[in-house]
């Protein structure tokens, strides 16, 4: 992956952190229909690289609130988005990959 292309993603990421904290402040529930395309987004983009099984999708949901440098970065955007990122990717592993 070149720069541009890293530089790209990183972007990317960004701007779906900044749709989901706008669909929160919207008051959005994280198993709304508008959510839960984005997390849809979210994951086809980590399978295009390999089968992500539901119980390791959850795990990096989980790991958005655990991991401090993540959890930073999504606070740093909305407080309370690293929970409501991972309640959306809880929802959509339960209604979509169990």
């Amino acid at each position: 992956m070149s720069q541009a292309d890293a530089d790209a993603a990183h972007r990317e990421r960004t701007a779906q952190m900044v749709r989901l904290a706008e669909l929160m402040a919207a008051g959005h529930s994280a198993d709304a229909d508008p959510v839960q395309a984005e997390i849809d987004i979210q994951y086809r983009a980590l399978t295009e690289l390999r089968p992500v099984p539901a119980e390791e999708y959850r795990a990096v949901g989980r790991s958005v609130v655990d991991n401090a440098t993540w959890r930073a970065a999504y606070e740093a955007i909305a407080p309370g988005l690293a929970a409501y990122q991972r309640d959306a990717i809880e929802a959509y592993a339960a209604a979509r990959l169990d």
